[in-house]
């Protein structure tokens, strides 16, 4: 075997080794847990400061609240993860944000089919 072929033979068995053994990375959120970005210790009525992505904060008992474009922190539903506008969502008024960092809620968009919609209190 040529210098040549070792070493891309050596660099192929590394790559194969460091693709097998590689920690997991999580794919998924469905908790407030590992919602990234996300405020705590945060106060209803407190001031804050809105902006188009990262708006959901985190109370001192785990309720969920948004930073409205007003610039106040206020009581949401429950932040249960991250997830895609417009997917079906489980149960109406959930909050969660989108993998981008946009706020969403779960909505009615007619005859109980629920979705995650944009939340209007904080879009810019």
């Amino acid at each position: 075997m040529t210098p040549l072929q070792t070493a891309a033979t050596t660099a192929a068995a590394m790559l194969v080794a460091s693709i097998m053994f590689a920690p997991n990375a999580a794919a998924v959120c469905y908790s407030a847990d590992c919602v990234p970005n996300v405020a705590r210790n945060v106060v209803g009525g407190a001031p804050c400061s809105p902006g188009k992505y990262f708006n959901y904060g985190l109370g001192a008992g785990g309720e969920t609240y948004v930073c409205n474009k007003t610039g106040v922190w206020t009581a949401a539903g429950p932040l249960v993860g991250v997830y895609n506008v417009a997917m079906d969502c489980p149960e109406r008024d959930l909050s969660a944000q989108g993998s981008d960092g946009v706020a969403f809620f779960c909505a009615d968009m007619g005859g109980g089919h629920l979705r995650w919609a944009h939340r209007v209190d904080t879009l810019e």
